[in-house]
């Protein structure tokens, strides 16, 4: 789940306290690979030829060091210990997700992403995966995937209700699971395990995904088809059938932007009626504390989904993500004048902004990927030199994205 209302502090004192923190706790940087460490299969960086589209201009040597500068950077200000000392965890600092900056399920997926892909350059990133793996299966709720939103002092289970679980934190936790299997082996067990709950729990009968766990079988959130996951899902687990959730979030996905946005290929952060074949943008207020029938700070992140699905499958079998890779590229481009920091985080359906008040990096640097599946060159020159700053003073959310968004982007993110 998404933060509801965006929060930009600039970084302080705090940031580099928490690096020597860090360090202190043995979350260093460099230094020698820790004892009985498994090799890597993949170690960083190991660089993907994409299907389609253009890389940015800047030397592969260049984005290398570039997403090395942003790991560092991200891990000392985001990558804690949990509560126990074999846990770790993503805080959510700065933009207030969970009481104490406690973690997220999106956000503790994001870290299983991430930390599998950087091992080689992290000599401890086989530990930290382990203690970010261990906070999920400590913290499960009662269908077997992770509670949504954990107290940063407590990790007890901080929302209101029973709790439940948000799907796209779990989708990156099994697609982390596979990523770890990968590099180190290892995790076949859990990761299949995980899929299994996943496809009886977030998958709904006619195989899109829902929202979370204990939700209707109703409703869908566009910022969770990431169908490079679904994919990857369904070369590795064939007990289930993902192709299904693949073909039905893609028939979602065409049905929706048909009829609402034609030209944009834009997504509402909720939709309805996703059990049928005439889904709808949800009301406003929608779950969320938003105007949800619009592109909000969830929807923010399509671009870079289908824009990363389209890279690594091409245009032949993700079709579907490439066409509105495309169309999205091209409609946020229009919006902003080429402009990366004026892609707004609350966008109408027909690629004018519903407000200009509120500006975020992760707005921009999320379109990366489909600019860079739409072969526009110099729009996906001008989102990678934002990547190197940090106009807003994006806290976990934004800096969280930027660091998966610069692997894609550098050409070292690799699918298992």
């Amino acid at each position: 789940m998404a933060r509801q209302f965006p929060i930009a502090p600039a970084r302080s004192l705090l940031a580099a306290s928490t690096a020597l923190a860090t360090a202190a706790l043995g979350l260093g940087l460099a230094g020698a690979a820790p004892a009985g460490a498994a090799s890597t299969a993949h170690p960083f960086p190991t660089h993907t030829s994409y299907q389609v589209g253009v890389m940015p201009s800047a030397s592969q040597a260049t984005r290398d060091a570039a997403v090395r500068k942003q790991y560092d950077s991200w891990k000392a200000g985001y990558l804690h210990h949990g509560c126990a000392s074999n846990e770790y965890y993503v805080s959510t600092k700065g933009d207030g997700d969970a009481s104490n900056n406690g973690p997220v399920s999106e956000g503790q997926g994001y870290g299983m992403n991430i930390v599998p892909l950087m091992a080689g350059y992290d000599p401890n990133a086989q530990t930290e995966f382990n203690g970010l793996w261990q906070l999920v299966k400590d913290h499960k709720d009662q269908w077997g995937l992770m509670q949504w939103q954990l107290d940063g002092k407590t990790c007890k289970y901080y929302s209101g209700g029973t709790p439940d679980a948000a799907t796209d934190g779990d989708l990156d936790i099994g697609y982390g699971l596979i990523l770890a299997d990968q590099q180190w082996g290892g995790y076949s067990a859990d990761a299949k395990a995980w899929l299994a709950s996943f496809y009886a729990h977030d998958v709904a009968p006619d195989g899109h995904l829902k929202c979370e766990d204990d939700g209707p079988n109703t409703d869908t959130r566009p910022s969770d088809m990431m169908l490079d996951h679904l994919r990857a899902f369904a070369a590795y687990d064939t007990a289930h059938d993902w192709n299904k959730v693949v073909q039905r979030t893609e028939a979602v996905i065409g049905s929706f932007t048909k009829s609402y946005s034609p030209s944009g290929g834009l997504l509402s952060d909720f939709v309805v009626n996703a059990n049928t074949s005439s889904p709808k943008p949800a009301p406003a207020n929608y779950q969320e504390n938003q105007p949800d029938n619009i592109v909000g700070y969830n929807s923010i992140r399509v671009p870079w989904h289908l824009g990363t699905d389209a890279l690594l499958y091409g245009g032949s079998t993700a079709a579907v993500s490439l066409r509105t890779a495309k169309l999205e590229s091209a409609c946020l481009k229009g919006e902003s004048g080429g402009n990366p920091q004026k892609v707004y985080p609350h966008t109408k359906l027909n690629c004018t902004p519903y407000s200009t008040s509120d500006q975020a990096e992760e707005a921009g640097d999320s379109v990366g990927p489909a600019a860079m599946a739409a072969g526009d060159q110099a729009w996906t020159d001008a989102i990678w030199k934002q990547l190197g700053s940090n106009p807003f003073g994006d806290g976990y959310y934004g800096e969280t994205i930027k660091t998966l968004v610069y692997l894609v982007m550098a050409g070292d993110y690799w699918k298992p």
